[in-house]
């Protein structure tokens, strides 16, 4: 009986050693969690535009597949109006905020439309999400605009 359990560890042992060096395949994750792995949970960004700014914060929403193309349109422009502030100062600066703030806020209205028609919730979660990361962003704006 001695013999037989040896037998068995050294080929459980040589086992391992075949499993662990044949590897994962390039998986990071295993079993469901792989079925979403190009997803990613928008409402982790919330709090993103006071984090890294409004600026980084754009690119995501313009880059993510759920933004609906008029709004991506929207972001563009206020990413454009964003930009033209950074280099402004006094009152063109604060009225250039303001139309970057109006022209966001119409954008969180397509978003949260966008949300509203759509008969997949999933992707109506995932619009509303991105519509509290817009209100998020045009809030950030407002503080910018205060102090003008």
């Amino acid at each position: 009986m001695k013999v037989w359990a040896w037998i068995a560890g050294i080929l459980a042992g040589i086992g391992l050693i075949v499993l662990m060096g044949w590897g994962d395949g390039g998986r990071t994750v295993a079993g469901r969690d792989r079925e979403a792995f190009a997803e990613r949970s928008a409402q982790v960004l919330v709090p993103a535009p006071a984090a890294v700014g409004t600026d980084v914060t754009l690119n995501v929403v313009v880059a993510d597949s759920a933004t609906p193309s008029e709004v991506k349109t929207s972001l563009e422009q206020v990413q454009g109006l964003l930009a033209t502030a950074a280099s402004q100062s006094g009152d063109q600066k604060k009225a250039t905020l303001q139309q970057a703030d109006d022209t966001l806020k119409i954008a969180i209205d397509a978003t949260k439309d966008a949300a509203k028609n759509t008969s997949n919730d999933v992707t109506k979660l995932h619009l509303l999400v991105l519509a509290q990361l817009q209100e998020q962003i045009s809030n950030v704006i407002q503080i910018q605009i205060e102090p003008l």
